[in-house]
């Protein structure tokens, strides 16, 4: 499979951008090449309160000659499927089928989602389980319903690994959950055994507990994988970073997806405003990693 077949959709942060600016920006994707931008979990979150954007963004969307191809469920505070807080469960419950309602409404397919991201004090790791396992049989129908599939994506802390990841979609055996691979999630749980310091040490240390490293979580996800983030880091932190600027190996990432079964659309995660990135730049950079040759290595990808 050529991965520059697949849709390749550019997450931004849309946090606190006003109309104006967006307009601006979804201009400038459009300028340098792109055709979709991800239906990102800020503008999910700002769609949910804000009825009026509904339509305003469908509209800028069209203007801009855009669209949505994938999305990404809001995480963290009270969004995880593993939130073990009984009376908080029936309103985070509540939020991701309207999510998952609204992801559908703009005609996404695939949307990412954590197990877990914050963590409460005195719960033990089987709560968390049994929490995440209950939030999937509730929006499992919804996103059938709806056709959308759910993509569990990689991270660090547990219930995030790949064979957690791996458990949760054999459990189920729903054509509508699947993985999201992220590349950059990757390298960190493959290389952050020598940084104590590092994002993976000090995430896990929230739960009192210790990162599982693992270099095969490509491999291990790679049957199930629907949709995949691409960034890159140095290690140390989640950087989220241009291809090319940390120790993803690239050759290696895109020789693997390119045999993913399931596989359906790529997203840049790079997240240009943090790292000061112009939109030129990131559409450069991607259409370079997408049209390497098998073999290329990563030299000559960020110029």
């Amino acid at each position: 499979m050529e991965l520059d077949r697949l849709p390749l959709s550019y997450c931004f942060e849309w946090d606190g951008v006003d109309e104006a600016t967006r307009r601006r920006i979804m201009a400038e994707f459009a300028a340098n090449g792109a055709r979709h931008i991800v239906l990102a979990s800020g503008l999910l979150k700002q769609l949910a309160g804000e009825p009026a954007l509904y339509r305003k963004l469908a509209a800028e969307l069209v203007a801009s000659g855009l669209s949505f191809v994938d999305a990404h469920a809001p995480y963290g505070d009270e969004c995880d499927l593993w939130l073990p807080v009984a009376e908080y469960r029936p309103q985070m419950i509540a939020r991701h089928k309207f999510h998952l309602q609204l992801v559908h409404d703009f005609g996404v397919k695939t949307c990412a989602f954590h197990v877990g991201n914050r963590a409460y004090p005195g719960y033990p790791l089987a709560t968390y389980r049994d929490a995440a396992r209950r939030s999937l049989e509730e929006l499992l129908p919804v996103a059938e319903k709806l056709d959308v599939t759910i993509c569990l994506e990689n991270l660090y802390k547990p219930l995030n690994l790949p064979d957690a990841i791996l458990d949760f979609i054999g459990e189920f055996r729903s054509e509508h959950l699947g993985a999201c691979f992220d590349a950059g999630h990757a390298n960190i749980l493959a290389r952050g055994g020598a940084y104590r310091e590092g994002t993976a040490f000090r995430s896990c240390a929230t739960m009192n507990a210790l990162p599982v490293w693992d270099d095969s979580v490509l491999d291990k996800l790679l049957p199930h994988i629907v949709s995949c983030h691409l960034h890159d880091n140095r290690v140390l932190n989640d950087d989220h970073d241009l291809p090319g600027t940390g120790t993803v190996d690239w050759t290696t990432v895109l020789s693997k997806l390119r045999s993913a079964p399931q596989l359906r659309c790529i997203q840049s995660e790079v997240k240009p405003v943090r790292n000061r990135i112009p939109v030129s730049r990131l559409c450069a950079a991607f259409a370079r990693l997408l049209a390497a040759p098998s073999g290329a290595g990563n030299a000559g990808l960020n110029e």
